[in-house]
């Protein structure tokens, strides 16, 4: 048995993606860094490297098809196994739903929804051959309440990864992958600080816990869900919020 793994990471140059890459760098585990970002991938890519992990940096835009399957190429040169995928690339905007244009909902749903299938579709190809696999994608919270402060495109296309994960899990659990996602509540990333101070406290009176949650929270859930400690979990959309949701 091949006790090396392979995860790779989408939007893993910083914030949540960085503290994911971080988190799954476990020795005998080799970290693929794909963002578009690529200076700052290399730079959490050497981080890594720094602390003892193994670690690469890959360029990729998501939303296209020909360098998702150019990335997956690089990969497979690299490692016999895909065993993590971790589908973290997003973007959002907070717009009034009459100022969104269809240019801006197609860039929204194209990084997020397309994205997300498209690394998705290609893990499914490898992780069927080896029956083996562990797909988790992050949500959001707004993926179930809709667009409070995030756009109305955002939420929706938050809630289309909600519903592609149970979609993917059902066709995966035959071959023994797990595909799981986690919806995280507002964040201390630079996506909330661009609200500006008094907003964020506002809204943080809002949370249960009464502030926002740190990458880390949702890079642990990650690995949890990453981990053999989850062998039996599969569809689930795993709320990291402080009690923000709760359903």
């Amino acid at each position: 048995m091949n006790d090396h793994k392979t995860a790779i990471v989408t939007g893993g140059a910083k914030g949540l993606g960085k503290a994911i890459c971080e988190t799954l760098a476990s020795p005998g585990t080799l970290v693929v860094v794909a963002d578009m970002e690529i200076a700052k991938a290399r730079e959490t890519a050497d981080s890594i490297k720094s602390h003892g992990g193994e670690a690469v940096a890959i360029e990729v835009n998501v939303a296209d098809e020909a360098s998702v399957l150019a990335l997956y190429q690089a990969v497979k040169a690299l490692s016999p196994t895909i065993d993590i995928l971790v589908n973290n690339a997003g973007i959002g905007r907070e717009l009034p739903i009459l100022d969104i244009a269809v240019a801006e909902w197609d860039r929204i749903f194209a990084v997020n929804m397309r994205g997300t299938f498209l690394m998705s579709r290609e893990a499914l190809r490898v992780m069927k051959e080896q029956r083996s696999g562990k797909i988790i994608s992050i949500a959001s919270a707004s993926g179930k309440m809709g667009g409070l402060v995030a756009g109305a495109h955002y939420a929706a296309s938050k809630a289309g990864v909600i519903c592609f994960t149970k979609s993917l899990a059902l066709q995966a659990a035959p071959f023994k992958i797990n595909v799981n996602a986690v919806c995280p509540g507002p964040m201390a990333t630079d996506m909330t600080a661009i609200w500006g101070e008094e907003m964020n406290r506002a809204f943080a009176e809002k949370i249960p816990w009464k502030e926002y949650g740190q990458p880390q929270d949702v890079a642990d859930a990650v690995a949890f869900l990453a981990s053999e400690k989850s062998r039996y979990i599969t569809g689930e959309i795993l709320d990291v919020n402080g009690g923000f949701v709760m359903d």
